[in-house]
């Protein structure tokens, strides 16, 4: 990779310049490359990959990080895995929408979907309450093991999810799309707004 096609400036403020602590150097360990995947320590030492950073929703005005609300959401000690899409919304534009599977033995109570609500509202902020949240059995994965968000968004849309054969678990999909939608199918080609048309494109 050498640059942006007729932006060698975007190309440096884009992916190098975020981390760099002296412009003037020529030593390339001065310019560490920004891949744009979020990450934290945790208090084991191992880092956790949480996701690319560029997830946004734009609700209100208000640009909300994807990874920021999961990460809420995990702080609830039955959340295994949480993962959060934006949904249309006529008054704001688009809102969260969260789906949230527990760990082995727990049970899916309005008390665990509160809390999640109010922990949501704590560290995040009341503007990024979401619009539902869903206790599902398990997310849909690739594979490797990755949660596939833009399967969900699809759902939580009503637009065509794809073909999810490739899956790891395919049977939850419909699974998913009947709790959300109902068991007759719905899809709409509505226009949705740019935030969802875009987002994960690449999970």
């Amino acid at each position: 990779m050498q640059t942006i096609w007729g932006d060698d400036d975007r190309f440096v403020k884009t992916y190098y310049s975020r981390y760099c602590k002296n412009p003037k150097s020529k030593n390339w360990q001065d310019w560490p490359y920004l891949a744009g995947d979020g990450a934290m320590q945790a208090e084991d030492g191992y880092f956790r990959i949480l996701g690319r950073i560029d997830d946004v929703i734009n609700v209100s005005g208000h640009r909300l990080g994807t990874k920021e609300i999961e990460s809420a959401c995990l702080t609830v000690p039955e959340v295994a895995e949480a993962a959060v899409v934006p949904v249309a919304d006529e008054l704001k534009g688009c809102m969260p929408e969260v789906y949230i599977a527990l760990k082995p033995g727990h049970e899916g109570t309005p008390d665990v979907i509160n809390r999640n609500i109010k922990a949501n509202e704590d560290i995040t902020g009341k503007f990024a309450r979401s619009k539902h949240i869903y206790l599902v059995p398990d997310m849909p994965k690739s594979r490797s093991g990755k949660i596939m968000r833009r399967v969900l968004a699809s759902i939580s849309n009503r637009r065509y999810v794809g073909d999810v054969t490739t899956l790891a678990n395919p049977a939850v999909v419909e699974e998913i799309r009947i709790m959300v939608q109902g068991k007759e199918k719905v899809v709409t080609t509505a226009a949705v707004p740019d935030d969802i048309g875009k987002f994960g494109q690449n999970e």
